[in-house]
């Protein structure tokens, strides 16, 4: 075996070995999840249960109203992938394509806003929201997600990418900006439209602390807060319930990132090609 093989090999096993790993909770989580109450505390922890209780996820959709929690979780973060879409579109293709004044000086005044962290702006929003009597409605999970200094990073850097050749073909034609935008920059740039909107949907479906913060009633409440239904039971917290909803919260973003992978990578690659 030469060398590059053996490295290879080596290489190839310490993935292997790093996937087990990363693996293994999501492996126990199902184990968990299809087991009967009894075998969830046993010794030694047993991975494969002695009656597969799949009525654990029927179960626990039925216990707390979860088809509200899915119904909002969906609203809230389609309304805010779209809006981040448009928004973050529109701003990159002014930052990659127009002249105008200060157009470095805002764009990285813009980007500053990456290197704030979450929490820094979320006692202002909260106080906004509050005054404007918007909590505990779709718009206090929605309005302060309206825009976002990373996608339009990522959307501006492919416009970046673009031969100018074919914007200066559609000037001759008589095409301004916005039709510039739809027929030929939003077009190319499907890599990162798709890694935007991905990123940003795995974000907000899994947001926990905001929703908790400004919705007060059971009818706004998310997938992840509907997760604090069974730790609240009478028994104590019904593991195999918690797993089997957390699973089923868990599902919509892994389905939708097998379907769209293959654009989250390239939009992932072609991050840096131009600045």
């Amino acid at each position: 075996m030469t060398s590059r093989a053996a490295g290879r090999a080596a290489a190839y096993t310490a993935v292997v070995g790093l996937a087990i790993v990363f693996f293994l909770p999501f492996l126990w989580m199902f184990s968990t999840a299809v087991k009967p109450d009894a075998e969830i505390f046993t010794y030694p922890p047993r991975w494969i249960p002695s009656v597969w209780k799949l009525g654990n996820f029927t179960a626990a959709w039925t216990k707390a109203p979860f088809s509200r929690f899915f119904l909002n979780s969906v609203l809230v973060t389609a309304a805010i992938t779209t809006l981040q879409l448009v928004t973050g579109s529109l701003a990159a293709y002014a930052f990659a394509r127009l002249r105008f004044p200060g157009k470095s000086l805002l764009f990285l005044a813009y980007l500053s806003i990456m290197m704030l962290p979450s929490q820094v702006t979320l006692i202002p929003n909260f106080v906004t929201l509050r005054r404007l009597g918007l909590l505990n409605t779709y718009w206090a999970l929605i309005l302060p997600f309206t825009a976002t200094g990373f996608g339009t990073f990522l959307i501006r850097q492919h416009f970046l990418s673009i031969p100018q050749d074919l914007f200066d073909a559609a000037t001759v034609d008589g095409a301004g900006h916005l039709r510039m935008l739809w027929a030929i920059a939003l077009p190319l740039a499907r890599p990162a439209l798709a890694t935007f909107g991905l990123l940003t949907t795995m974000w907000h479906w899994n947001d926990f602390f905001w929703p908790l913060l400004v919705t007060s009633s059971i009818e706004m409440r998310t997938m992840p807060l509907g997760l604090v239904v069974f730790t609240h039971s009478e028994q104590g917290t019904s593991w195999n319930l918690l797993m089997a909803a957390g699973i089923l919260t868990a599902l919509p973003i892994v389905v939708l990132f097998l379907v769209a992978q293959r654009y989250f990578v390239q939009g992932i690659a072609r991050v840096g090609i131009k600045g």
